[in-house]
């Protein structure tokens, strides 16, 4: 089965010319103080991040969440360092 990406909504694009990457680097780059946003999210107010040692989710609402990494997650290829 393979894995797609959701298309995104017209009015609020994400830069299409930026190289996707696997949850792996993602995750490095999360490490190194980036934020990384799954292109399946559909709204860009979504992005993880390290919030005092902890991996998490912003989300649109403003708030910050501890992330609990699904196998889609894991499996992914479509995330963006922001």
């Amino acid at each position: 089965m393979a894995i797609t990406q959701s298309p995104l909504p017209q009015n609020n694009p994400l830069p299409q010319s930026q190289p996707t990457i696997s949850f792996y680097e993602a995750s490095k780059a999360i490490i190194a103080g980036k934020k990384v946003h799954k292109l399946e999210w559909v709204d860009k107010g979504y992005y993880g991040f390290m919030n005092d040692n902890i991996l998490s989710l912003h989300k649109p609402d403003g708030k910050n969440y501890q992330w609990i990494v699904s196998m889609g997650d894991l499996n992914g290829t479509d995330y963006i360092v922001l």
